[in-house]
């Protein structure tokens, strides 16, 4: 049953912006013409596909609205459709899946960082580098530092690198982050990615190119992706994530309306815990929801 919106203001002052919780995106679906919607933490956690995000999807795009799916993940949208499928995903719930590994590979294949990459990510990341004319070397011969994850996430933390990281500032090699996120829901736990890495990097004075959300080249591609799909008919875009500094920080940037989803980063925490973080980030989400459900 649909419940009536409840403006969000308790844990805000009249100076900041004010979210709107809702309990079921039917409530606000004839506002919007298109999606742009994570998929980790939304779609699934890593283990398990969410059912209810499916089916709302599978019911919007069956009203006609273009759904693109987009995903800090460091491998081809092609790989991420595989992980769906063996994940269970059958219904066709969306039109395209880009991520911030399709672009990246352009970007190792411009030649503009070099020929040389020290790799610093799992194996699973491997595929990143087919068709891609850049070899993986010893840091010692890297032309910049490529990072995709961390070798072993269930171990390891930012600071793990920390040595090799002040090496490579030493040397001004440039660090390329295939996949911004500083941490990833799996299962019930969370997870550092290699975002982390990045900012740690950044943090120490090192040059770094992120690739993928929250920056605008990523938007641009799934803003143009919904165009092609609806030759230009579609104008009123919103972003459906978990994350506060992915998602709804590119939307805030790219002027879209978004939607915060809590049953990923935020699985457990309490909703003013969820005010006052967006508050201090000052990264506001038109919308929140408790889990995507139509």
């Amino acid at each position: 049953r649909i419940r009536h919106s409840i403006l969000v203001s308790d844990y805000m002052d009249d100076n900041k912006k004010k979210s709107i919780k809702i309990n079921n995106f039917s409530e606000i679906f004839e506002k919007y013409d298109s999606i742009i919607c994570d998929i980790w933490g939304v779609i699934h956690n890593g283990q398990e596909l969410f059912s209810s995000s499916v089916d709302c999807l599978y019911d919007l795009k069956n009203k006609g609205y273009p759904i693109i799916l987009v995903s800090n993940a460091p491998r081809p949208g092609e790989e991420i459709k595989l992980i769906l499928e063996k994940m269970g995903l059958k219904k066709n719930c969306y039109d395209k899946i880009i991520t911030s590994g399709d672009l990246t590979q352009k970007i190792l294949n411009d030649g503009s960082l070099g020929q040389n990459c020290y790799h610093i990510g799992p194996d699973r990341d491997l595929k990143i580098f087919e068709g891609i004319k850049v070899n993986r070397v010893s840091f010692d011969k890297s032309d910049f530092i490529f990072i995709t994850g961390l070798f072993n996430d269930e171990e390891e933390d930012e600071n793990t690198y920390l040595p090799l990281l002040k090496e490579g500032k030493k040397r001004k090699l440039k660090l390329l982050c295939a996949n911004p996120d500083i941490w990833v829901q799996r299962g019930s736990d969370l997870i550092p990615c290699a975002g982390a890495i990045s900012k740690k990097y950044e943090s120490i004075g090192g040059e770094v190119i992120n690739i993928g959300k929250p920056f605008r080249p990523i938007f641009d591609e799934a803003i143009k992706n919904i165009n092609s799909l609806g030759k230009g008919k579609f104008s009123s875009t919103i972003v459906i994530g978990d994350g506060i500094d992915t998602d709804i920080k590119g939307a805030n940037d790219y002027k879209l309306d978004s939607l915060l989803t809590l049953g990923g980063l935020f699985s457990g925490q309490k909703i003013d815990e969820v005010y006052k973080m967006i508050n201090n980030k000052k990264v506001f989400p038109t919308y929140l929801i408790e889990e995507l459900i139509y």
